[in-house]
């Protein structure tokens, strides 16, 4: 019998995965040498896996770290730390203040409260999965959760092209699509109730100022920033319009805490380019405007100052000054108090609600009505801006009734059916089922 020789393979070990090796409880380790003490004395970083292959990665990963000349600094830093030095030199430039407001606020909120703690290379898609999995279990919107990680997309890209960290955790992350929506009938008409809007008016009547202001956004659809915008110059009289042209904003201003030390009121772009616009006044509109520019021609000759020139602004304060969006509210909510208004619901953009469906209600063409209104999409002023009341669901069976009920007397059993209470139609309805059973099962014996 010929003894053959066993023939041994030995496989060469990859790169990264010198220093890799099994424990004796079973798990994966791998260190690698990342640096030395002041005394010459090696630093050593070690990972941990349970499988070979989860600590080749983590070692590949760290290496490239290694390489990069970023250990000492993210290894230093945990998210909070990284995260906030981000928004404040790279995110604060490309975004308007508002926007960046909103950034912080997302980022101080809710990723630093849940997150901040972690060192990057703790932090997996379980981890981000399972934070926004937690936002939306607090109720918070599906756009807002959306955003939040938008945000964290960006600052793990940011991350990945400094070398940072190996891969963007937020690329396997998943959030519904469409959020379903549970509709308050209460509160889901939006606009002003038809049976008040004529009290809300003769209200109106006995305020100088919120007068030709509200019905600036009522019966031309006017945003307020755009209303408060507005210069004497985008007012035509002779051909009854209104050009839109910018739109008040407020600007944040920080410290480098991140705190905001103040805001200021200033005129810039309109919210979109969609929202640069000329509308038509209505002769209601126009009365009222002109009534006020002899008021304010009144009010600037007491104070020494043109309140009506063509660049002097429409809705200014009496020193001719940008009228503040929160000052101009609270004028408007005393107002809704003082005549019982304030039960409604009615807010400014409610005007802009109203403008919109009262010409849903005169059957006007919605892309004429998304014109109107200076909106990107057609889909925001159809589900956003058309509010749904009791007297359309009248109309829309009323259509029915005239298509379909003509003929009123073709069926014989109508006015006998009419008659009838619940529960002696339910009866009829039986005995019929019946009687038709039986008709097929004698036609079926011959």
């Amino acid at each position: 019998m010929v003894k053959r020789n066993r023939i041994i393979t030995r496989t060469r070990r990859a790169n990264n995965e010198g220093s890799i090796y099994q424990r004796k409880d079973g798990r994966w380790a791998g260190t690698a040498t990342v640096g030395y003490d002041n005394d010459g004395k090696i630093i050593r970083k070690t990972v941990y896996g349970k499988t070979r292959m989860e600590v080749t990665k983590k070692m590949t990963e760290l290496t490239k770290r290694i390489e990069s000349n970023n250990f000492d600094y993210v290894e230093n830093h945990n998210l909070s730390e990284l995260m906030n030095e981000w928004l404040f030199i790279f995110k604060k430039i490309q975004v308007t203040p508002r926007t960046f407001e909103n950034n912080l606020i997302k980022f101080k909120k809710y990723i630093e409260p849940k997150i901040g703690n972690m060192k990057l290379q703790e932090i997996s898609s379980l981890t981000i999965q399972k934070m926004l999995n937690e936002m939306l279990e607090e109720n918070l919107s599906l756009d807002y959760v959306k955003k939040t990680k938008f945000l964290l997309r960006q600052f793990f890209e940011y991350a990945v092209d400094n070398q940072f960290m190996l891969a963007n955790p937020i690329q396997k992350v998943k959030i519904k699509s469409k959020e379903r929506k549970i509709y308050d009938s209460e509160n889901k008409y939006k606009a002003i109730p038809q049976e008040i809007r004529e009290y809300f008016i003769d209200c109106l009547n006995n305020h100088k100022f919120l007068k030709p202001l509200c019905f600036v956004m009522m019966f031309a659809g006017l945003r307020t920033g755009e209303a408060l915008a507005l210069n004497w110059e985008n007012i035509d009289f002779n051909k009854k319009t209104i050009s839109v042209e910018k739109a008040i904003t407020t600007i944040p201003k920080f410290d480098k805490n991140g705190k905001i030390t103040e805001r200021v009121t200033v005129i810039s772009d309109t919210k979109t380019s969609c929202s640069v616009r000329t509308v038509p006044m209505p002769e209601i509109l126009i009365s009222a405007l002109k009534d006020y520019k002899v008021e304010q021609e009144l009010n600037g000759d007491l104070h020494n100052i043109n309140l009506i020139d063509k660049k002097s602004l429409v809705f200014a304060n009496k020193d001719g000054s940008i009228r503040t969006y929160t000052g101009t509210k609270k004028i408007f909510y005393r107002f809704l108090k003082k005549y019982g208004l304030d039960k409604y619901g009615i807010h400014f953009h409610t005007l802009r609600h109203t403008y919109s469906n009262m010409l849903f209600e005169a059957d006007q063409n919605p892309k004429v009505i998304q014109a109107l209104l200076g909106h990107k999409s057609v889909k925001t002023t159809i589900t956003t801006y058309n509010s749904v009341d009791k007297s359309y669901f009248q109309k829309a069976t009323d259509v029915i009734n005239n298509q379909y009920n003509t003929n009123k007397n073709t069926d014989k059993n109508n006015d006998f059916k009419q008659e009838l209470d619940e529960d002696e139609l339910e009866e009829y309805l039986q005995w019929k089922k019946e009687r038709e059973k039986q008709k097929r099962h004698k036609d079926f014996e011959m």
